[in-house]
């Protein structure tokens, strides 16, 4: 199913709150691969690294996890859905998942010792990530 107006504006607005942030690199849909199984994140955040665009063979898939996954709750997804998601993220060593509810303009932040809903101002999780709610649900 193609992505929703709301999420692929939701992708564009996080990405460019994490581009400000130079100790990060976010990536789109990147598929990571869990017990053998493909996961893609709507967006994936780690470490940043130094690209070597030139030297290096470009991958379609990694079996690094990211220190953040997103998911943007679209109108396809069932809570079920995005609760076996997250599940499976935090027990695959990645610190924390966001879920993005893009009607209620809010996150929930879930790591392994609980969760946090966020309606305003600014999220910052256990991995030092920092977003601005305002500018991800601008009007």
């Amino acid at each position: 199913m193609s992505p929703s107006i709301y999420r692929s504006a939701i992708v564009i607005n996080i990405g460019g709150e994490l581009v400000k942030q130079k100790e990060f690199r976010a990536h789109s849909e990147l598929t990571i691969v869990i017990d053998g199984e493909d996961h893609q994140p709507d967006i994936s955040i780690y470490k940043r690294k130094k690209f070597n665009y030139i030297g290096e063979e470009d991958r379609a898939k990694t079996e690094e996890m990211p220190l953040t996954a997103i998911e943007i709750v679209s109108p396809s997804q069932t809570m079920n859905d995005l609760i076996k998601k997250t599940n499976l993220y935090l027990q695959s060593a990645i610190q924390s998942v966001w879920i993005v509810h893009p009607q209620t303009h809010s996150i929930t932040v879930r790591t392994r010792d609980g969760a946090k809903i966020y309606h305003e101002g600014i999220l910052e999780d256990v991995t030092g990530v920092r977003v601005d709610l305002g500018v991800i649900f601008e009007d």
